[in-house]
């Protein structure tokens, strides 16, 4: 591999973020029910389905929101019916967002195409490229601010 400045290569490790970042999460090419999310839907309910239930402040949290502005998302995601606020049982000051059923019926099909573009991803490199990109983004993550 040729020697390149720390600058450029700052700047190719950017641009192949920033095009996983679309590839995975600003997806154009979305069909149905997912289609019509924002980009701060899709990740609220990525999120909620990876976690099962959450709370507001989780959730803003994960998705790197002002509790406020996560409050208008979950609003939205309530009125395409895809979440639900639930009052937890023993203490009814807290509220839960879980994915109602067409809610999870959304994230089924969010899964499987993520699931398309990482096999697809992995399909294109040799087998001891797959294990060096796994233990290259495990580390890099590992050290990625939170």
């Amino acid at each position: 591999m040729e020697k390149r400045r720390t600058s450029d290569k700052l700047r190719l490790l950017d641009q192949y973020l920033h095009a996983l970042i679309r590839r995975f999460y600003l997806r154009p090419s979305m069909n149905g029910a997912a289609a019509g999310l924002s980009s701060s839907e899709f990740f609220a309910l990525d999120l909620i389905g990876r976690n099962g239930k959450c709370t507001m402040t989780e959730l803003a949290k994960g998705c790197g929101l002002m509790l406020s502005s996560m409050t208008g998302v979950v609003d939205r995601l309530v009125d395409k019916e895809y979440v639900e606020r639930v009052r937890d049982e023993e203490d009814r000051r807290r509220v839960w967002v879980e994915l109602s059923k067409k809610g999870q019926k959304v994230y089924q099909e969010l899964l499987e195409a993520e699931m398309e573009m990482i096999i697809s991803i992995m399909d294109s490199l040799e087998p001891e490229e797959q294990d060096m990109l796994l233990r290259v983004l495990g580390k890099a993550t590992g050290s990625a601010p939170r």
